[in-house]
């Protein structure tokens, strides 16, 4: 399933895009931290739409209690290291992060992560 929703994403019509796109965002957070889901925030925020991956940014960095539980997740991190990888907005994902490092600490995934926000 989610290899066919990541296909419709790249290569589908607009109005299939938007669908897909519209249902990732309506749950986001939780999609971010979903075992299956989580793949696909991760794809979507590769994708042209610079609109829509802008506002999933702002959705996903907005309050520092998502950010931590994004960080927390086995899931997650790999959404926020995917939000770092990003060019276009590592610098956002820095500002928010950084002022984290003392909780991020406290987590494996959160080690994982500041390790990768050095390198950045």
């Amino acid at each position: 399933g989610k290899f066919v929703i990541e296909e419709i994403m790249q290569h589908g019509l607009p109005e299939h895009r938007r669908l897909v796109l519209g249902a990732l965002s309506d749950h986001l957070v939780q999609n971010a931290r979903h075992q299956h889901a989580s793949f696909l925030v991760q794809r979507a925020l590769r994708l042209d739409d610079e609109a829509w991956v802008s506002g999933m940014v702002d959705v996903l960095l907005r309050h520092r209690e998502t950010v931590l539980s994004l960080v927390r997740n086995q899931y997650g991190w790999y959404v926020v290291k995917e939000l770092l990888q990003n060019k276009m907005h590592a610098p956002k994902v820095r500002a928010v992060l950084l002022p984290l490092a003392g909780e991020l600490q406290c987590s494996k995934q959160g080690k994982k992560l500041l390790a990768n926000l050095l390198l950045v």
